[in-house]
């Protein structure tokens, strides 16, 4: 072989774009062509010759086993040839996938004088591979159906899903058109404007109605995107589409959900705001009447705490069901309340004739209830505002007709009254508050001022008693003895009751975070709140979500309220006491204790009423009456309060009787938050 043949071999090697490798049988790199130098990261400057390479420099270990023992045994023992997968590892640390070949060079005697290994990289060709498996796992798993079309939209390939949502199997459908899944329900139009944004934009999407095998038709969301080659013809059309029917369905639910009562099924206040607004509008245009009944089942509460919550659940559902079968299919029925239904009549009845409805819903209403071994009788009452008469408004109209109740309830229930323009104003009014008391809950109006505890002797302020104000947005402030009985009445003091303990809660958390010593702040409970299954529980995580501890609540309780429920309320006390809460006796002296009732209670505080104080100096057996509470209290180990001291003498003679603490005017008001906060910050003598 001439030089020049060398020399011309030698670039081709040199050009050849993959990995030429030559070595010895003792495994050392001979040669190496610029692409194998690349793809083994050895630069251009190294000379083999002078610096040793071996193959087991660019493998793993597990890799070069394989050579060790396999591949390089067999060449040597005379195979021609091996061909394979190797992975080299190369300088910079990088693994490298190849297609090997392996040659064994002999001399005449047989013997190998060296290996050549011709490497093709082939990590763009992995690469590639794991693409189109991971594509087909997509194609395969995803929820869409996916088409894949010619440019003649004939069907080349389906996914599962396009299976599973439309019934026909891939045989079925490969060849044909996706017109085969056509509903009829669209017009030509319709599919000309999609195959118009596909020319003009290479893409459409929409929601489409289409056919499945079994002939059932599903609402589709479609999207159709063109493929275009190189020279942007139109290759392919790749059609992915979402089956919309189980989550049109779904949305039902959660619209019927959000409108209707999950209780009783019927519909809910959205639903009455909605369709009083939509009738007032038609009653309007068409100048008819419209009749709205509200009806209250009789004392739910009375049966809540005598049989429990799962019992009254089902009093309730039965006398939907009754009403239901009053109720015309074309009216309204819904449940506004825990026992409060409302009745939307649009046929224009006259007078008489809702007088007659109201008495049959009210006898029916009044019919024994039998729920297994109990039998339960009430006394329902129903209101009824008329439109135009009464109320141009939804509002107006929902507020006459409660007005209504609020008289029938109040003449003695098991009756019904019409509203009355000239209805008692105090009714109208009582009802109207109430609304914005329910206001005042749920944003604002409502806040706390707090009455300092003073120690007779050193007069230190040893605790406050937690007092619920509210500032009406029209009325002003206005008195607890307005607004409590109005809660009590309502129901609503079960809430103003827990509003109370979360304020309070939150008030000696930040005085706390702000290093000032607080007190112990007592909160007064209504009885209703006793009622409450696992209150002593909620009133224990409230502690806890604000970080306090039972020894900074006292929780105060009137005689007169316990009288209420006794049972329930001291099982309620005795859980709390056992928790380590502690609990005291409001006006006491004023209810109707006596020695064996007061043992029953978990005390650990009496709190002395202000009228026996208030008459103490003047009057001997007010005087009498206050010793006999100090001794008793001392007796029985119990904290002693004195409520309502105005002056000077009274608290001289209250140290003198051996009472420690007091509260009243003589020392503080009830002091709003920041004025209680600066009073416990002041070092200076109360």
């Amino acid at each position: 072989m001439t030089q020049l043949d060398l020399t011309r071999q030698q670039a081709i090697l040199e050009a050849s774009q993959e990995m030429i490798v030559t070595i010895s049988p003792s495994e050392r790199l001979l040669y190496l062509n610029v692409a194998g130098r690349q793809m083994l990261a050895i630069p251009d400057q190294v000379a083999l010759e002078e610096q040793p390479f071996f193959v087991s420099a660019f493998h793993s270990a597990t890799q070069y086993r394989q050579l060790k023992e396999e591949v390089f045994p067999a060449l040597l023992a005379g195979a021609g040839r091996w061909q394979g997968e190797l992975e080299l590892l190369n300088l910079s640390g990088h693994k490298v996938p190849v297609r090997a070949t392996i040659i064994a060079h002999r001399d005449e005697q047989g013997q190998v004088l060296w290996l050549t290994g011709i490497m093709r990289d082939v990590s763009r060709h992995k690469q590639l591979e794991t693409q189109q498996r991971l594509a087909m796992r997509v194609f395969e798993n995803t929820i869409e159906g996916i088409i894949v079309t010619d440019a003649d939209a004939r069907i080349q390939q389906v996914n599962q899903a396009f299976c599973e949502i439309t019934g026909y199997s891939a045989l079925e459908v490969i060849g044909k058109t996706p017109k085969i899944l056509r509903s009829e329900l669209h017009d030509h139009d319709f599919y000309q404007a999609i195959w118009q944004s596909i020319a003009q934009q290479d893409r459409w999407q929409g929601e489409v109605w289409n056919r499945r095998k079994d002939g059932s038709v599903f609402l589709e969301w479609l999207s159709i995107n063109c493929v275009r080659n190189a020279q942007g013809e139109i290759e392919n059309y790749i059609s992915i589409f979402h089956d919309l029917t189980e989550l049109r369905a779904k949305e039902a639910k959660i619209e019927h959900l959000a409108s209707h009562d999950p209780l009783t099924g019927l519909g809910n206040r959205r639903l009455l705001d909605e369709r009083i607004n939509h009738a007032i509008r038609h009653a309007r245009v068409y100048r008819q009447g419209l009749a709205l009944l509200v009806i209250d089942l009789g004392h739910i509460q009375l049966l809540n705490e005598s049989l429990g919550y799962n019992w009254c659940d089902r009093f309730i559902r039965e006398q939907s069901q009754r009403l239901k079968l009053m109720a015309d299919p074309t009216a309204t029925l819904v449940r506004i309340g825990s026992d409060e239904f409302a009745l939307l009549l649009e046929s224009g009845e006259s007078t008489h004739e809702l007088s007659q409805l109201a008495q049959k819903i009210k006898e029916a209403l009044q019919q024994e209830v039998v729920l297994d071994q109990h039998h339960i009788v009430m006394s329902p009452s129903i209101g009824i505002a008329l439109y135009p008469q009464d109320a141009l408004h939804a509002e107006g109209l929902l507020i006459n007709a409660q007005a209504a109740l609020l008289d029938a309830k109040e003449v003695g229930r098991d009756t019904f009254r019409f509203f009355d323009q000239q209805m008692s104003r105090e009714a109208r009014d009582r009802l109207k508050l109430e609304q914005a008391l329910r206001h005042a809950i749920l944003g604002g109006g409502l806040s706390l001022h707090y009455q300092p505890k003073i120690h007779l002797l050193t007069g230190q302020v040893t605790g406050a008693e937690a007092l619920l104000r509210w500032e009406h947005p029209e009325l002003g402030a206005l008195s607890p003895a307005v607004f409590i009985p109005l809660a009590e009445a309502s129901g609503l003091i079960v809430e103003i009751g827990a509003w109370v303990l979360r304020e309070a809660c939150a008030h000696l958390r930040a005085w706390q975070d702000q290093g000032i010593a607080c007190p112990r702040i007592a909160v007064n409970l209504a009885v209703q709140q006793l009622d409450q299954a696992g209150f002593a529980h909620w009133l224990e995580a409230l502690l806890e979500e604000y970080q306090l501890s039972v020894d900074d609540l006292e929780l105060e309780i009137t005689e007169t309220s316990l009288m209420k429920n006794e049972k329930r309320a001291l099982t309620c006390l005795a859980e709390l006491r056992s928790k380590g809460f502690h609990i005291a006796l409001d006006d006491f002296g004023t209810g109707y204790s006596s020695l064996s009732y007061l043992r029953k209670l978990p005390l650990t505080t009496l709190k002395i009423d202000r009228s026996f104080i208030l008459d103490m100096s003047e009057d001997p057996a007010s005087l009498s009456i206050v010793k006999t509470i100090v001794q008793l209290a001392q007796n029985l180990g119990l904290g002693l309060v004195a409520e309502g001291v105005e002056n000077a003498a009274q608290a001289e003679q209250l140290i003198a009787l051996g009472c420690p603490l007091a509260q009243g005017f003589y020392f503080h008001k009830p002091l709003h938050q920041q004025a209680f906060e600066a009073l416990l910050m002041s070092t200076l003598p109360v």
